[in-house]
């Protein structure tokens, strides 16, 4: 009788273990589909050049993340473009309360930095660009904002201005600290989604 039973036991441990086997490679899978997906469009967006050499005409900052804005008046006062366009910076905003080095450079130079306020989301600050670039006849900008936010912004830029302006980026890390690690993650998973609803989107626009 125990034989009988150590028996049964025995045949059924193949089972369980088949079984377990099955539910972590599901696991595995839906993890996989989980994370891949939102990291392929920051693997690829490592190949989005750097500014060249020659200055731009104009660099065009997206505003909404830290050092974004101080990151592209440096490059701008460094020579790396003409003009300065920091976008979506809200309506009414003195240049003079988002940059105060701005009061001690001279009025030409003032003149050469703009602030635009209407635009609230990526996709209007592509369209905000557009009309610059339109405008002011520009042949190649510089695009400067998060690191993790390069493949949403450079995918609606590319979308909406004209195929023959030569677009560059620059990337603006995040600042360490407590929970770095886990903002870089969590920033990067969502703005991978964010750049396929772009995807989806821009195709009917």
């Amino acid at each position: 009788m125990q034989s009988g039973l150590l028996k049964d036991r025995r045949s059924r441990l193949p089972d369980r273990r088949a079984h377990r086997g099955r539910f972590t490679r599901v696991i595995l899978s839906l993890l996989l589909l989980l994370i891949v997906p939102p990291a392929i469009p920051h693997l690829l967006s490592n190949r989005d050049p750097a500014p060249p050499a020659r200055p731009a005409d104009a660099i065009f900052v997206l505003t909404g993340g830290e050092g974004r804005i101080q990151e592209g008046y440096r490059a701008w006062s460094s020579g790396a473009a003409r003009e300065l366009f920091i976008l979506g910076a809200g309506r009414w905003v003195p240049v003079t309360r988002i940059l105060p080095e701005v009061s001690r450079i001279p009025a030409e130079a003032l003149s050469r930095i703009h602030v635009e306020g209407w635009s609230e989301n990526t996709l209007e600050n592509a369209f905000s660009a557009k009309s610059a670039v339109g405008e002011g006849k520009f042949s190649s900008v510089i695009l400067v904002t998060s690191d993790y936010h390069v493949p949403r912004a450079v995918l609606a830029f590319r979308k909406v201005l004209p195929p023959d302006v030569a677009l560059s980026v620059i990337r603006v890390g995040a600042e360490g600290g407590d929970g770095a690690s886990w903002r870089w993650a969590r920033r990067r998973f969502l703005e991978g989604w964010k750049y396929w609803g772009y995807r989806i989107l821009l195709r009917w626009e």
